[in-house]
């Protein structure tokens, strides 16, 4: 259902940016700022689906008596996102920004299933 609802809103982003005009207005702005209105938005859809996934995950690892820290698996996530960089980001730039998704999910997941009573 996800996958379905963000085909359907980034499908009209396929054509690629428009064109840069080589004498630019301020109305050449709204397009794109409203462009990136739309890919925060679904970037915040994916983030909280990232969440939820990593909820289910402490769920699991408490049920398990796993810790909630997994270096490895952290390392496994950071290298699967600089291998599928294409840019404009730099690596060291999609390194940063990962890095603190997985700390907020992380810090997350102790809030939920650290101190959580078992069921």
């Amino acid at each position: 259902m996800l996958v379905e609802t963000l085909r359907k809103t980034l499908s009209h982003f396929e054509d690629g940016l428009p064109p840069i005009p080589e004498v630019p207005t301020k109305a050449d702005l709204k397009p794109l700022r409203d462009r990136i209105d739309e890919i925060d938005r679904v970037i915040l859809q994916l983030m909280n689906e990232r969440s939820r996934c990593a909820n289910v995950i402490g769920h699991i690892k408490k049920k398990l008596d796993l810790p909630v820290y997994a270096p490895r698996r952290e390392e496994e996530v950071i290298e699967n996102v600089l291998a599928a960089n294409e840019g404009p980001l730099p690596d060291a730039a999609v390194r940063r920004l990962f890095e603190r998704v997985i700390d907020e999910t992380r810090s997350l997941e102790r809030q939920k299933y650290q101190n959580e009573p078992d069921e």
